[in-house]
């Protein structure tokens, strides 16, 4: 096999590493958000409902739960703890106050970070996690739903790559019919050269063109890499000058996710589901039938 695509193969078969790369890294950033709950109680939301009781409560399932995930200690178990807190913060928090972009992006941040702890609910711990080793030194059969798991990694995988698609769609979208608010967004109080404010018309072809390819699973690295340089943009322009705010920090944290997300697909690229894997299997299965 020539060398060059020994490592792509690699990365093909072994999808369970891009999962556990998602859980650790969860796992951190709920040990954060815990201990920063801790030391400043006051950016714990106020609710008027019956979640108000839950609300004290955030930091520690955050911190414990979040060590649990990284370490992957009865990730499903935290996975599960933290879920209802992020379906709070979806419905509760920041979808009444959608209007606003910064609480827009509170919704997207949430849902995303909801929909990762759900696939981890199921999925549990791959091979870079404490579980794993527990389960190599006790010997017992593997069970059916657990070879399942592992014959479908790529399929949880895809199913994130799909849902970064659908989400740069709706936000290139949310961009062409807010422009004017991006922009101000973009240029409040700061003194940003005018060559970043013409790379802002990057964003919504890149959003648009990368987001299609991204759900079609077609030139899927490509499509990842190219949202790298406005992910980064965003993160130094945008979110870090306010990081002292809660609704930039959060802001910072979920343009920090998606590059992360972006990241790993460009590296690891599409699983079987989309066309690239596709192709694929159509390469692999003509050679048998010319040889039948």
């Amino acid at each position: 096999m020539n060398r060059v695509n020994v490592f792509p193969s690699w990365l093909q078969g072994h999808f369970e590493y891009f999962l556990d790369a998602i859980r650790i890294y969860l796992g951190v950033g709920l040990l954060i958000k815990g201990i920063s709950f801790l030391m400043h109680p006051e950016l714990l939301p106020q609710l008027d409902s019956s979640l108000a009781a839950m609300v004290p409560y955030v930091a520690y399932i955050h911190l414990i739960g979040g060590a649990m995930l990284a370490l992957g200690i009865l990730p499903r178990v935290a996975a599960i703890a933290n879920i209802p807190i992020l379906f709070g913060a979806v419905f509760w928090v920041h979808l009444p106050r959608i209007a606003d972009i910064r609480a827009r992006e509170g919704v997207e941040f949430s849902a995303l970070v909801l929909l990762l702890l759900g696939m981890i609910a199921i999925w549990g711990a791959g091979p870079i996690s404490v579980a794993q080793f527990w389960r190599k030194d006790r010997v017992r059969p593997k069970s059916s739903g657990r070879e399942w798991l592992d014959d479908h990694a790529d399929l949880f995988a895809d199913l994130i790559r799909i849902y970064l698609g659908v989400g740069l769609i709706a936000k290139g979208a949310y961009i062409v019919d807010h422009r004017d608010q991006i922009f101000a967004l973009v240029n409040n109080g700061t003194n940003i050269p005018f060559l970043l404010i013409s790379a802002a018309h990057y964003v919504i072809p890149a959003h648009f063109v990368g987001g299609a390819l991204l759900v079609l699973g077609l030139l899927t690295r490509w499509a990842a890499i190219a949202q790298l340089p406005v992910l980064l943009g965003a993160m130094v322009f945008l979110a870090s000058p306010g990081f002292a705010a809660l609704e930039q920090r959060q802001s910072l944290e979920f343009t920090g996710l998606v590059l992360f997300l972006m990241a790993l697909i460009g590296v690891f690229g599409a699983g079987r589901f989309s066309l690239e894997g596709a192709e694929e299997r159509r390469h692999a299965f003509r050679p048998r039938i010319l040889t039948a």
